[in-house]
């Protein structure tokens, strides 16, 4: 499904929409009672998972679906993926499984009645094995484990290994158009029909939610390649889509049947972003978005442990200093009393993610490349996992 004409074309501007989008679901998983958690951009941000299974199936399809011809092929390109994915994935476990050792040894030490213990729901034992070979999001659960956002990335391997499949058992573009076009219908109808949740799926059907939204991506690749488009991409119209987007996410919340329009509307946006031909797109390959870009896997998976370290912090102060800075709401959540410091939160925890995020590019994901990956048989894009 890639030309090879292409193949050496970097996106820099959906890099971009990367890692800005990877900060707004940082954001969103604050789930603070402060004033800005509560604007839609926010809020709804959870929605933007749906956008990276997009960017996914595009980027995907650009640079490894004239490749998967051979079984040799897709050998080369499973490897790659898993060695992208597990090495930081793996190092957020170890870090989430040294808090739960840690608060552990805190229950022992200060009791806590009504706590639930350690290593019990979504710490267990047996989500650690899950965890350890990708499999947590593919309907083992009925509930998020350790890292909740690695759900994604579990359904998007698998889903990668069915993209694989469609490339090696259809040899002619047409068929491997109608077999992408056939999975994503049917991704939708499972959602539909059988999922209590819809586009809300993370480890029950979230593996077809993966499939609708990377699908779709791989179609929007095909239609990107014929470059039909090109000559309506323009500001106005990359400003048109990013406003369309904000008022989507303000009128489709609590909606359940609109939420089944974000992937197709994500489509239009990488559609549009990828010819880069507006002033947004510009501003988007400017350095600081660049740098976001290119931390945003860090970033989608480091959050939630630097979120769990610092609530874990507080918890532990206030267990030994016997005071209550913080609420918990009906579902576990924790928020500070004092409602302006979950405002304060809100600047402070992207910051920190940011910085966590570039230190494990550079110590844990580059270097697991390195050990995991191919070596010098690297190709000159190697997309960075997008579910996020």
């Amino acid at each position: 499904m890639s030309g090879a004409a292409h193949v050496s074309e970097r996106f820099r501007a959906l890099d971009g929409w990367r890692g800005v989008c990877a900060l707004l679901v940082a954001a969103h998983h604050l789930e603070s009672y402060g004033f800005l958690y509560w604007q839609p951009l926010i809020r709804q941000a959870w929605l933007f998972v749906d956008f990276f299974f997009v960017l996914s199936g595009f980027v995907i399809a650009h640079s490894y679906g004239a490749r998967l011809s051979t079984g040799a092929g897709v050998r080369d390109f499973a490897w790659r993926r898993f060695a992208r994915l597990w090495p930081l994935h793996i190092g957020c476990l170890l870090a989430l499984i040294g808090l739960e050792l840690a608060r552990l040894v805190l229950l022992a030490r200060f009791p806590s009645p009504g706590a639930h213990a350690a290593f019990t729901e979504g710490r267990s034992v047996w989500a650690i094995v899950t965890n350890l070979f990708l499999v947590q999001g593919m309907g083992l659960h009925d509930h998020l484990t350790w890292n909740g956002p690695s759900w994604s990335i579990s359904t998007e391997f698998w889903t990668y290994l069915i993209f694989a499949a469609v490339c090696l058992s259809a040899s002619g573009q047409r068929l491997r158009r109608i077999l992408s076009v056939l999975l994503l219908l049917g991704a939708v109808a499972v959602l539909a029909h059988w999922s209590p949740q819809g586009m809300r799926e993370t480890s029950g059907f979230g593996f077809f939610r993966c499939l609708y939204g990377f699908f779709a991506g791989v179609l929007t690749y095909e239609l990107w390649r014929s470059r039909r488009l090109a000559a309506v991409s323009g500001t106005w119209l990359e400003a048109a889509v990013i406003l369309g987007i904000v008022a989507f996410l303000t009128f489709a919340a609590g909606k359940a049947t609109l939420e089944y329009l974000a992937t197709p509307l994500f489509a239009l946006a990488v559609l549009i972003f990828a010819s880069e031909r507006g002033a947004l797109s510009a501003l988007l390959t400017t350095r600081p978005f660049a740098a976001l870009g290119r931390w945003s896997y860090s970033i989608y998976m480091v959050h939630t442990v630097v979120l769990a370290t610092l609530f874990s912090a507080v918890h532990s102060a206030e267990v030994v200093f016997h005071a209550s800075w913080l609420r918990h709401d009906p579902d576990g959540n924790a928020n500070f009393a004092f409602g302006w410091g979950n405002d304060v939160l809100m600047f402070v925890f992207p910051a920190l993610t940011v910085a966590v995020a570039a230190l494990t590019w550079r110590v844990i994901e580059r270097p697991g490349q390195r050990l995991f990956g191919p070596g010098p048989r690297r190709q000159a894009i190697e997309p960075a996992p997008q579910s996020m």
